[in-house]
C-alpha cells in the first residue's frame, strides 16, 4: 500500500465569529502530507521545465514526494 504521510493540515472542529454571528465547523482532514510535498516539488520541477508536458512534471512531482516520503520513514 502507497505511503501517503498521513495529513499535512488537519483542523478539529472549532467556531468563530465572523460578520456578527457565531460560526462552527467540523473536523477537516486536510491534505495527505504526499500531496503537500507533490505541490512543493512542482513549484520546482515547473521552473526547470516550462516546456514540456504537464502529465509529465506532475508525475515527476509525485516521484519526488514519493521519495521524501521513503526517506522520512527511514528516520522513524
Amino acid at each position: 500500500m502507497k505511503d501517503y504521510g498521513g495529513p499535512a493540515f488537519p483542523q478539529g472542529a472549532g467556531e468563530f465569529i465572523g460578520g456578527g454571528q457565531r460560526m462552527t465547523y467540523g473536523p477537516a482532514p486536510g491534505m495527505s502530507l504526499r500531496d503537500w510535498f507533490a505541490g512543493q516539488a512542482l513549484v520546482v520541477i515547473s521552473q526547470r521545465v516550462l516546456g514540456d508536458d504537464p502529465r509529465v512534471v506532475v508525475a515527476d512531482a509525485y516521484r519526488v514526494a514519493d521519495a521524501m516520503l521513503a526517506e522520512r520513514a527511514k528516520e522513524a
